[in-house]
């Protein structure tokens, strides 16, 4: 896939099959599926719960939507990490789960967000990145212990289906949007797909920055 700008648009015979998988994977996770309704919405939506960094209250939001197995993503993290010590006063960065490469991917997304109740959402992210190839053996409570998480409540955490709820609600976000792939960033009418530059990052981020 190339790294142009591109419209949300991805209804490919290969994505509907990824996006099937990834339904069943999201599924699997809770005895009890939430619905969610998107009906009509045209972009992401910033939640009280959704991790963020940099400036809390911009109107210039950088979401991304990413897989923690996903090689693509690890390797866009150099790019918008760069973008944040830019413009990190007056961009806000937002994750949004989008687990659909591997079980794992959403018992990923799920330690990420009990590391997030004890405010250590983008530690353990970074920790989560730096073991992606084992992160269907290990542990993620060692990643908890590393940061000093208090490892009782992250692992009861683990099993609190309001946290599936969560990693489901940016799945299903995601799916009403057309999003198929791993990592998609979206900024304002723009969304990059693929790896994408820091130069490419950032003329869309000037695009927005210029209408406020």
């Amino acid at each position: 896939m190339t790294n142009k700008f591109v419209t949300i648009i991805f209804l490919s015979l290969g994505v509907l099959i990824l996006l099937f998988f990834g339904i069943d994977l999201m599924s699997n996770k809770t005895e009890k599926n939430e619905e969610f309704d998107f009906s009509g919405i045209t972009r992401p939506i910033f939640y009280d719960e959704s991790p963020i960094q940099g400036a809390t209250d911009s109107k210039i939001i950088l979401y991304e939507y990413a897989d923690f197995n996903c090689p693509s993503c690890l390797a866009g993290q150099k790019p918008i990490l760069e973008i944040m010590k830019k413009y990190g006063k007056q961009v806000s960065h937002v994750w949004k789960d989008f687990p659909f490469l591997a079980p794992s991917s959403v018992q990923a997304a799920i330690a990420a967000r009990c590391a997030e109740n004890q405010g250590k959402f983008w530690e353990y992210h970074d920790w989560l990145f730096t073991n992606q190839g084992v992160l269907e053996t290990t542990s993620f409570e060692s990643g908890a212990k590393l940061l000093n998480l208090d490892i009782e409540n992250f692992t009861a955490c683990l099993l609190d289906d309001k946290i599936a709820s969560l990693v489901q609600r940016d799945f299903a976000e995601a799916q009403a949007l057309g999003i198929g792939t791993t990592p998609t960033l979206v900024i304002g009418d723009v969304a990059l797909v693929g790896i994408v530059s820091f130069a490419e990052i950032e003329k869309a981020l000037l695009i927005n920055i210029d209408n406020f």
